[in-house]
């Protein structure tokens, strides 16, 4: 009988069929001698063969990353067939997020690990991939310095002419703060500020170099006399606006030996015509690369704030206590320095008719009464009450009769005012608490005793200009949503004195979140942190602290999965395997077996066919939503890139009914009846589902149409930056057929292709659901080692090379009918025997050879 063989639905005769193999043959020849087709360097392209499908394939290794407490391995989109389609080599790319504390180089690397049968390979990866994307804190580094970022950020956003300067406190984000060590001096670089009112003049620039555990440096920019001219407009002077002022930044390296920062740090910025020389004409900004600092030099810094510039001080304002609908205190601004006198001011309501009143004050310890100074004696008779060494007063207040008729146009006037003294004790209570309450005499109409309320005083020692809330990390990366586990980043508050001199608070801090529905705050305000309830990401999402009289802000980032989450399926349609027969498994439904299958012999009986297996992995994007409403979803890696997180939710993924189909390690889907089921991703935290994907398990059958052989005799691996994403790291693991030694081993890969186009790696079967087997076609270059249960391994007897290796794919033996196998399928491997070659060339001579397929025997 005449075979014919079909290729993209084309018949081809078995006399045309030889005629192009023949034609083939001779153009493999013909490369052979020509070396065409060459690799890099010039020598033969040793490409392994392909899979007739438009599915990825691939060296079926599995790789984990080691060291980081974070990390994913990603999908670009539309790449996965591009740099897939070998069965020698696998790429993968990977982000790595949060490094293990410790990593140190050249030390403790984080590293790679891929393993394939017994064979693995571990390799650390390079240094210069674990710098992060620009701006790099460092041109040029051995050191490991990912996700360091340097952020910048006013110290108060208002600055007035009495104080005309601008701080910006500089600090280093995205390394850990519970490092065993210190990071070194060199890796601190040194910051250059600029506050720009308009690019066309000279602006005032300052420097500092990061210093400490946190990498900290403040600095001071002074603001020109000039600046806080009013223009020539005909308004009132509390109607005229300054324009604001922007401070951007660049991030300088250290240079020289002594690790100085360069002259460039403290030069003075000339605006658009500056020509400020070879040195200082550079910065390093966001493109983290030198760049001109002219013309502006704005597109290559980053910017820390905005400050409003006022005409007068900047201070700030006493607060208004409302004790009851007649009497107010004014309390004194904060912070007061130790060892001063404040005044507390005790106002009346203009239209009050009270005739007579006692005030009582309690106060703590730490602060002392001074005097009673009455503010109004032709209205009011003030008499005082206080027992020596107390801590309470009592002041009785009485209407002059004389007085009944006087009125005033505002709403309130001072009676008196109340002068205390604080003590000058380093330790002292930073914050006073001062309570306050109204009598009035028995009879009047109001008699009954009022709300007891209360005020504060802020001590302070030092002359603190604002307080800044530092974070180890700006970015969330809100996992907890796919495992229920809370994520928390550590945050301390530090103050920056007038002096440029920078104190963490230990006191009592008030913090609140803007949006809960993003991020939430610890009771003690050391940490921002999800715990899987939010549903939202936010750029730009801000924090409110609070500190003794002072407040400020903490802008975040927080990226979420993208719902629904994405379940890849390799394939969603399984079929039963027409000729492969399984042992029944007890809780097993049966099901038919194929038509072919009439003689039941009595080793059959136990048996039913195989469905096809798939693999499964969940996808998503992380994302954030816009600071400006309305904008478009922000993409944490970019709108192309997938992160894979399924080993963040196994414990999630479920078959829906699993009567149909069942999942095994979460990763793999094997068909079990007919129907119709979903695979779904469980929300840890309710019954809420975050994913869902339809299968279905066929009634139709499928053929084994192709077997694909590697042998693998030893691994490889390669690192490189991600050419189409900064953040991703690109990995390549290589198998090589080359035998190098006597009985060196190699073991085998396979690939199976069915007649529905599907693929898949055979060794996500059940071993126990089939026997591979091999034979050597030339037993003085291989031996085969044939083992029940295992996979055959091939040794090196002599040098040789070509398609060497056959390889069957038969029935388990308890599912035979016959003496004679049932073979699904075989295809040839491969090898490549050199003693004394080195194991890194997978080729030692010029030739090449093809092949790999076969079919019923047939190679193809």
């Amino acid at each position: 009988m005449e075979m014919v063989w079909r290729r993209e639905g084309a018949p081809v005769g078995c006399r045309l069929w030889k005629t192009v193999l023949l034609l083939f043959l001779w153009k493999v020849s013909d490369n052979q001698a020509g070396a065409a087709g060459s690799g890099p360097g010039g020598g033969p392209d040793f490409s392994q063969p392909r899979f007739s499908s438009s599915l990825p394939t691939y060296l079926p290794v599995q790789c984990q990353l080691n060291g980081a407490d974070s990390a994913f391995f990603l999908r670009e989109a539309n790449q996965e067939v591009m740099r897939n389609g070998s069965l020698s080599s696998r790429t993968e790319p990977f982000f790595l997020h949060q490094l293990e504390p410790g990593i140190v180089a050249p030390q403790s690397l984080p590293s790679v690990n891929c393993s394939y049968g017994n064979l693995s390979i571990e390799q650390s990866i390079p240094v210069e991939l674990l710098q992060g994307p620009p701006p790099h804190v460092l041109l040029t580094t051995n050191q490991v310095t990912l996700n360091w970022k340097v952020k910048g950020q006013v110290v108060v956003p208002r600055v007035g002419s009495t104080r005309p300067w601008i701080q910006v406190l500089f600090y280093l984000v995205g390394r850990r703060w519970d490092e065993p060590d210190p990071p070194p001096p060199s890796l601190l670089p040194c910051v250059r500020a600029v506050a720009i009112r308009d690019t066309s003049e000279a602006a005032p620039s300052a420097g500092c170099r990061l210093v400490g555990p946190s990498g900290i440096c403040v600095v001071r920019l002074e603001i020109p006399p000039a600046w806080f001219t009013p223009p020539q407009v005909r308004k009132r002077p509390p109607e005229v606006t300054l324009p604001s002022v922007d401070v951007y930044y660049s991030i300088i390296p250290v240079e020289g030996a002594g690790q100085e920062c360069p002259d460039v740090v403290n030069e003075p910025w000339r605006g658009q015509s500056a020509n400020i020389g070879p040195l200082g004409a550079l910065g390093l900004g966001l493109g983290g690369q030198w760049s001109p600092l002219v013309d502006g030099g704005l597109q290559d810094m980053q910017k820390a704030g905005s400050v409003v510039m006022t005409i007068g001080p900047v201070s700030a304002k006493g607060e208004r206590l409302r004790l009851d609908e007649n009497v107010e205190v004014l309390v004194p601004p904060s912070p007061v320095r130790l060892g001063k006198t404040v005044a507390f001011g005790i106002y009346m309501k203009t239209d009050s008719n009270t005739e007579q009143f006692t005030l009582r004050v309690w106060f703590q310890s730490g602060i002392n009464f001074l005097a009673v100074k009455p503010s109004n004696l032709v209205a009011w008779e003030i008499k005082q009450e206080m027992a020596p060494g107390s801590s309470s007063l009592a002041v009785m207040c009485q209407r002059k009769a004389s007085s009944t008729a006087e009125r005033l146009e505002s709403p309130s006037y001072e009676v008196m005012q109340l002068d205390f003294e604080v003590d000058n004790v380093i330790n002292l209570v930073p914050t006073q608490t001062l309570h306050w309450n109204v009598e009035y005499p028995a009879g009047t109409q109001t008699t009954s005793r009022q709300t007891e309320k209360v005020s504060h005083l802020y001590i302070s020692n030092a002359d603190i200009q604002g307080i800044v809330p530092l974070a180890e990390d700006t970015e969330v990366v809100n996992t907890a949503i796919l495992t229920g586990r809370r994520i928390a980043v550590p945050i301390k508050l530090v103050t920056v004195e007038t002096d440029g001199q920078v104190r963490e608070v230990d006191d009592s801090v008030t913090c609140t979140s803007t949006d809960v529905d993003v991020v939430k705050v610890s009771p003690n305000c050391d940490q921002v942190l999800v715990n899987g309830k939010e549903m939202r990401g936010r750029q730009s999402l801000a924090v409110n602290f609070t500190y003794l009289h002072l407040s400020a802000q903490l802008q975040l980032t927080v990226w979420v999965p993208k719902l629904p989450l994405q379940i890849d399926v390799s394939d969603t349609e399984l079929s039963q395997v027409k000729g492969w027969r399984v042992p029944i498994i007890t809780n097993k439904r049966p099901t038919r077996d194929s038509e072919d299958d009439e003689d039941d012999e009595r080793k059959g009986k136990g048996c039913t066919l195989q469905y096809q297996y798939a693999l499964v992995r969940v996808l998503t994007h992380f994302v954030a939503e816009p600071s400006d409403p309305g904008g478009e979803m922000v993409y944490m890696l970019g709108a192309d890139w997938q992160a894979d997180i399924t080993h963040l939710v196994l414990d999630q993924l479920k078959v829906e009914d699993p009567r149909i189909a069942r999942l095994i390690d979460g990763r793999i889907l094997i068909g079990r009846d007919l129907g119709i089921t979903t695979i779904q991703v469980l929300s840890p935290l309710s019954d809420s589902i975050l994913a869902e994907k339809t299968v279905t398990v066929l009634d139709d059958k499928v053929t084994i149409t192709d077997l694909g052989v590697q042998l693998v005799a030893s691994l490889s691996l390669s690192m490189t930056a991600s050419p189409g994403n900064y953040q991703a790291i690109q990995l390549t693991t290589t198998a090589t057929d080359l035998l190098h030694t006597h009985k060196q081993e190699a073991v085998i890969s396979a690939w199976i292709q069915y007649s529905d186009g599907s693929v898949t790696p055979l060794d996500i079967y059940d071993p126990k659901d089939f026997l591979l087997s091999a034979v050597s076609l030339d037993e003085s270059v291989i031996s085969i080692t044939n083992q029940e249960q295992h996979w055959p391994i091939v040794l090196a007897e002599g040098d040789g090379q070509g398609p060497l290796v056959r390889v069957e794919m038969v029935i388990s033996e308890t599912c035979q009918k016959s003496k004679r196998k049932s073979v699904l399928a075989s295809g040839v491997g491969n090898v490549l025997v050199k003693f004394g070659a080195k194991s890194e060339g997978k080729r030692c001579d010029g030739k090449r050879w093809t092949g790999g397929w076969r079919r019923n025997g047939q190679q193809h």
